[in-house]
């Protein structure tokens, strides 16, 4: 028994070794990566910076008088042209109110008429010597009253007359209806907090979005006249919006503010484009991106699944002569479109990099292609 369990030993002592062997034969291997040799060349990368698209105005529409919708005149998207009818507010107690001020100011003609008449006849009773010149003075008393009197009928008949008018919500501009919070017979006046709707002035829209401090030192750093409405923007170039569908909207646009200030709680850059809108393809309130363009002429170029990020460290895997790996850290540009990367420092013309597979990859490693 005890030379059997001794003969066990030695074969798995034996198997031990030769997979031991055969491990240290496969790591010596050289594994097979995709590379690329480093060349200069000329790029055009875009900068992808989300944006929130706003119309050039967007107009809250508030009621003027206290009542309760009786029309919606409109519908929410639709375009309208200034002046159209929006809503209607039930105009019944403001046309009651205008009838009565009508009345009243026709009352008080004929109570300035009259008292004209009595001024005028104790005038010439005065000088005829007939009534005191307090009957006289009382009269004419009378008569500026009734003048006050009409005028004070006549400007409340002109305000009963403008409220009822403001019954019939009416839009200031030009553009598209908005959310339509209310239904027929809500009860609303000018106090609410909701507006009645928002009409987006959408013939040229605005897409606002940020840039940290570091894009913002790349892209315009020499603009900080005039709170970034200096001559300076006019250099900057056209950008592009890209709509969360992946297309490319048609017109291009022009980056027409840029705050100038850094905030200090987030650390960017308020920035403006504007885009035209002539078909009204672009709404009020959508998310989209930004692509500002940065031209490069002859640089290296590298795509970033051949780089790995440490920290605030970028690295790459360079083949050597005798086709080992070596690791190097490399400098790229703050401006990137997600895809490639600008090296700044740290990678020549002529060198190899692995491309593919960088994660597997550990300094003194064999190579293969």
């Amino acid at each position: 028994m005890k030379q059997i369990s001794f003969q066990k030993v030695l074969v798995l002592l034996i198997l031990i070794i030769a997979m031991i062997s055969c491990q240290q034969m496969s790591q010596e291997e050289p594994v097979s990566f995709e590379t690329m040799v480093v060349k200069k060349e000329n790029r055009t990368l875009n900068t992808v910076i989300s944006a929130k698209v706003e119309g050039r105005q967007d107009v809250s529409i508030l009621p003027q008088v206290n009542g309760t919708i009786k029309e919606i005149a409109v519908r929410e998207g639709q375009k309208i042209s200034i002046g159209q009818k929006l809503f209607l507010i039930d105009p019944r107690p403001y046309e009651l109110a205008a009838q009565t001020a009508e009345a009243n100011t026709a009352a008080a003609k004929a109570q300035l008429a009259t008292a004209k008449l009595n001024y005028e006849s104790n005038k010439d009773l005065f000088e005829k010597k007939i009534v005191s010149r307090y009957v006289l003075e009382t009269a004419e008393n009378n008569y500026n009253s009734a003048k006050a009197d009409l005028a004070l009928a006549e400007a409340q008949e002109a305000n009963a007359k403008n409220d009822l008018s403001h019954c019939i919500v009416t839009s200031p501009v030009n553009g598209v209806v908005g959310n339509l919070p209310y239904r027929v017979g809500d009860l609303v006046n000018p106090s609410i907090s909701v507006p009645l709707t928002v009409v987006s002035d959408n013939g040229t829209v605005m897409a606002c979005f940020s840039i940290n401090e570091e894009l913002y030192t790349s892209i315009a750093g020499d603009i900080h006249t005039s709170r970034g409405t200096g001559v300076g923007l006019k250099e900057l170039p056209d950008v592009q919006l890209q709509l969360k569908s992946g297309d490319i909207y048609e017109s291009t646009g022009r980056i027409i503010s840029i705050s100038g200030m850094v905030d200090a709680t987030t650390g960017s850059v308020t920035c403006k484009a504007e885009f035209p809108n002539p078909d009204g393809i672009l709404t009020s309130g959508i998310s989209a991106n930004i692509l500002y363009p940065t031209d490069y002429e002859d640089v290296v170029v590298i795509p970033q699944t051949a780089t790995m990020q440490f920290q605030d460290k970028i690295m790459v895997y360079k083949v050597e002569s005798d086709n080992t790996a070596k690791s190097a850290i490399i400098t790229v540009s703050p401006i990137n479109d997600g895809k490639e990367y600008i090296v700044l420092e740290g990678l020549n013309e002529g060198e190899e990099i692995i491309t593919v597979g960088i994660n597997k990859v550990q300094d003194g490693m064999p190579v293969k292609f």
